[in-house]
């Protein structure tokens, strides 16, 4: 009777967590998008300025630059969350991200567009390195308990924020000035991060219980501090990734080239939009609210997906023909981007951004090993990620300034989706080698593999062996 109590509450804790974890990324994920909402409004404030070539490119250097420090730092932020504890890192990485959105909504007040480019810097410093902790947190506390659906609810609320955001952005904007619409988004990452200092103080609190109560250590190595010079640190990093299978890198090559076909084209769809199928006569404001209204489709499909198809790979497993499937609805939607109204182009890329995203994390959790190096896994693949967003964006401006049409810049994310898919049959390949498969439904008997499998080739006992058809 107690031990059933016990588990219960400790279900209930870890949805705590859950939410608590949600509500401390959804400022990040309200405000990431907000330049591209409002592209329009900042384009017509700076071409008197600036010219309309170059301030096409400075509107580019709001996702390149937000990108430059995010290909070092998720990699570094996710090894050091290991070392010095996730919370200690989350709290810095929370205070970049609320500094960069106010740096950002005192540029845009006084009209310096390179304070709103510093300001998004600022919050590169911290945003993904704060997702790479979050991720962290809630691998801890459901690894082998309903992992894929605490991921996908995850990713289904925080989504909410930036559907959110699409709608309401635009409004604020058209109604107060585009500067109110930053302040509200400074406004959400403060409440973001007081739900981030309730779930370290949670956390903190349970983690102190279960260690006063078994009289051990489980987790992450919070309550020591460790002190090393940097050439330790970097040697310490590069032996880590040296462990990391093949199959990693393939599931980090595949996530980077979804998600740079599939985010960047979200963030950058705006403008397609309204150049390919919007009215050129109407008001800059009224076709801004149609294409973030489009914009936002995507997320809020992946809002409402994402929870029952993560339940549905905890059940059935099959994690790589999910992800190729998510690749092929990508090529899909571009290319219905290109013959159709918008609306059928972004239900597809909802549809194909849930089914991937629900998966791919968990994939991750499957292939490394996640009590010592998950965050360091977790921050190269962001890292890699990362230096495809701050190039990607620079490319796109350039193919649009020098194409007459939109359409080359559409075609260049296909080129993209069409890589991801090829890289979705290479692991399909690669993973047929593997004791145990990806596609398997057993967590457990997955999560005995990843913790016991030392060496590649090394034999693995008959009896964990998962035969998957």
């Amino acid at each position: 009777m107690k031990k059933g109590k016990d588990q219960q509450n400790s279900s209930f804790l870890r949805y705590i967590i859950l939410l608590l974890a949600c509500v401390a990324l959804y400022g990040n994920m309200f405000i990431f998008d907000q330049p591209a909402l409002l592209k329009e409004q900042i384009m017509q404030a700076y071409i008197p300025v600036y010219g309309e070539q170059l301030t096409g490119f400075y509107f580019s250097f709001m996702y390149s630059f937000y990108s430059i420090p995010n290909i070092i730092l998720p990699l570094v932020g996710g090894f050091m969350s290991d070392v010095f504890g996730y919370r200690k890192m989350s709290l810095i990485f929370m205070f970049f991200v609320i500094l960069g959105q106010g740096f950002l909504y005192f540029g845009s007040s006084v009209a310096n567009l390179k304070y709103m480019i510093l300001g998004r810097f600022m919050f590169g410093l911290g945003g993904e390195s704060l997702c790479v902790a979050s991720s962290i947190i809630i691998n801890k506390w459901f690894v082998g308990k309903e992992l894929s659906f605490a991921n996908a609810l995850n990713l289904s609320l925080i989504r909410s924020a930036t559907v959110l955001g699409t709608y309401i952005s635009p409004r604020i904007a058209e109604k107060s000035g585009m500067t109110t619409a930053f302040g509200v988004g400074f406004g959400i990452t403060l409440i973001s991060g007081a739900a981030l200092l309730i779930m370290n103080f949670i956390d903190s609190y349970a983690e102190i219980l279960q260690k006063r109560n078994l009289q051990k250590t489980e987790g992450l190595l919070d309550n020591s501090i460790q002190v090393m010079d940097f050439g330790e640190l970097v040697k310490q990093i590069l032996d880590d990734i040296r462990m990391f299978p093949k199959i990693f890198w393939i599931l980090t090559l595949i996530m980077t080239t979804f998600y740079t076909s599939v985010l960047i084209f979200i963030s950058f769809s705006s403008g397609i939009i309204i150049k390919l199928w919007l009215p050129s006569d109407a008001p800059i404001e009224q076709n801004q609210e149609v294409a973030g209204e489009l914009m936002g489709i995507p997320y809020l499909c992946c809002t409402f997906l994402s929870p029952f198809v993560g339940l549905m790979v905890d059940k059935v497993g099959q994690r790589i023909k999910f992800l190729a499937i998510g690749c092929a609805l990508v090529f899909l939607g571009l290319v219905l981007m290109l013959l159709f109204y918008p609306i059928f182009c972004m239900l597809t890329l909802g549809l194909a951004y849930a089914l991937f995203a629900s998966t791919i994390w968990t994939s991750i959790a499957f292939v490394q090993d996640l009590i010592i190096q998950r965050g360091t896994a977790f921050g190269v693949m962001n890292s890699v990620q990362n230096f495809a967003f701050f190039v990607m964006p620079l490319f796109i401006a350039f193919i649009s300034a020098e194409a007459s049409s939109q359409v080359s810049v559409v075609l260049f994310f296909l080129i993209l989706a069409s890589v991801s898919l090829i890289i979705a049959i290479y692991l399909y390949i690669e993973d047929q080698n593997r004791p145990v498969s990806l596609n398997s439904n057993d967590q457990k008997k997955l999560m005995n593999f990843v913790n016991n499998h030392k060496e590649e080739g090394e034999e693995f006992e008959e009896e964990e062996i998962i035969e998957t058809k």
